[in-house]
């Protein structure tokens, strides 16, 4: 084979073989293109599931974090449902109000300003609202509502009322209840909500009475009261004929504890916030005024339709401001918190729940009565809300508010008719005194009223524990169980009589 042939031999081979090696390189690179594009496919599609399930995870979180959010919000104020008399608010407007309260009460950057003639609605979330005297004519309660507010109109605030004495005693009320919340809030709120620590709160179980109608309370008082010489000597005078509204009265001379005039004065009655006196008696034996008091959980053992003195946990007072809360606005509970410090105090344990130590208290306030002569009394709630087994009498009434009368410190206060209070913890609030005695606009003003103490409930009436003072000679007139206008007539005829 010639040398010609044989190199086109091997050029065809070189061609072929170069045809072969292009073929399957393109084949191979085909089959790589595919399996990636079918890879990023896969992986596509897998990262679309990751994202559908972390949004369903996402999703389900959510849920679970706001179903949690709704039961721990149910158990924020659990003692409420306990007690089917207390008519609160919504629990999403009272847990949120109370957050925000006590934000600013921890921080201590709010400040607060408010106005109180007489709180009677358990509801504290009202704000500027027009402030009121505390003699303008409110709605009565109930049966079942104690401790009303009674606003007569007396021309105060340019207000006057056209109803007749038996429609006012129809719709007006004192102590407290339903309606009348005379506020006015101005506050500074945190940035940063400071979330309190959900407890549970347990009320003493001091026997309240909502519907006295469901009561045979009667039945608790003993039959046979003490009626010892010392009571019969004081009562054995020759008694004037004065016409008195009430069912129970008395008059005492306050220097010669000479009985002046007495009218069923051991008759069981019930004391109502005249029992507020001897509340104070026992605090300031065991308290200095300017000693420091935090607000606690007590302020939630009062009734719903309670007298209020605006007090919330958090807020630092002193104990002269818990006897201005007491003695003006007459606040429930004012009451509460000064009897947990001093149960506490006598306990000599700081730890003592709201429980123990309200009954220590009530355990003082008993004593206390004994050692004043007070002897027909047994008092079982340190603000005289109704409760099974607690009465008084006109008798010791009138030896609880002659220890009241002697003292300078409830007399300065008892006499005022409006006072303002700056907490430590930076409030700032403004009481109006409730007995229209010493409110020099009211047209019940006494010139020289002392004070002391009036009274509402359901049970007990309208009460008045009154002082007066002319020249050197101090009297004290009690009017249990009157009318709303009659227990101001029945004290001014009293004092009138006794000052002569």
């Amino acid at each position: 084979m010639s040398k010609k042939k044989q190199f086109g031999l091997i050029l065809f081979a070189c061609l072929v073989m170069t045809g072969l090696f292009a073929g399957v390189n393109l084949m191979t690179r085909e089959g790589s293109t595919a399996n990636d594009n079918k890879q990023q496919i896969e992986l596509t599609e897998n990262d679309s599931q990751q994202v559908d399930v972390s949004e369903e995870i996402a999703e389900e979180t959510k849920v679970n974090s706001l179903t949690d959010e709704t039961i721990d919000l149910a158990k924020e104020e659990p003692w409420l449902s306990a007690n089917p008399s207390d008519k609160e608010s919504s629990l999403e407007s009272t847990i949120v109000d109370e957050r925000i309260s006590d934000t600013d009460l921890n921080t201590q950057e709010a400040t607060g300003i408010m106005d109180v003639t007489q709180d009677n609605s358990p509801d504290h979330t009202s704000q500027n609202i027009v402030e009121e005297n505390s003699d303008n004519v409110n709605n009565e309660a109930s049966a079942s509502t104690d401790n009303t507010v009674e606003k007569v109109s007396d021309g105060v605030g340019g207000e006057t009322s056209n109803l007749s004495s038996s429609e006012e005693e129809a719709n007006s009320s004192e102590d407290s209840v339903k309606g009348n919340q005379d506020i006015e809030v101005s506050t500074n709120n945190n940035s940063e909500e400071v979330k309190e620590a959900i407890v549970e709160i347990i009320k003493p179980d001091l026997g309240l009475i909502y519907d006295c109608s469901t009561i045979d309370y009667l039945s608790y008082i003993p039959k046979e009261l003490v009626y010892d010489s010392a009571i019969e000597t004081a009562l054995d005078i020759s008694n004037p004929s004065l016409k008195i509204t009430a069912k129970a009265a008395i008059l005492i001379d306050a220097d010669t504890m000479d009985v002046l005039y007495h009218k069923d004065a051991v008759t069981p009655v019930f004391p109502a916030s005249t029992a507020k006196l001897l509340n104070v008696l026992v605090t300031l034996d065991w308290c200095k005024l300017d000693e420091e008091v935090t607000v606690g959980e007590e302020v939630k053992y009062i009734a719903s339709d309670s007298s209020k003195a605006l007090l919330v946990r958090g807020h630092v007072v002193t104990i002269k401001n818990l006897l201005e809360g007491m003695l003006l606005p007459s606040g429930n509970d004012a009451a509460y918190v000064a009897a947990a410090y001093v149960g506490r105090k006598s306990l000599k344990n700081e730890d003592a729940t709201g429980e123990e130590a309200i009954k220590e208290f009530m355990r003082l306030m008993n004593e206390k009565a004994i050692s004043l002569g007070a002897t027909n009394s047994c008092f079982k709630t340190p603000d005289g809300y109704d409760a099974i087994g607690q009465y008084t009498t006109a008798y010791d009434m009138g030896m609880i508010g002659i220890a009241a009368a002697k003292n300078e410190i409830i007399t300065n206060i008892s006499k005022k008719s409006t006072s303002k209070n700056i907490f430590a913890s930076g409030e700032m609030i403004r009481w109006k005194n409730s007995n229209s005695l010493v409110n020099k606009g009211s047209s019940r003003y006494y010139p020289y009223a002392l004070g002391l103490k009036t009274g509402t409930t359901t049970m007990a009436g309208r009460c008045l524990v009154a002082a007066a003072r002319k020249g050197d000679k101090t009297v004290v007139a009690v009017i249990m169980n009157s009318t709303s206008t009659g227990r101001y007539q029945d004290a001014t005829k009293l004092l009138d009589f006794g000052l002569q």
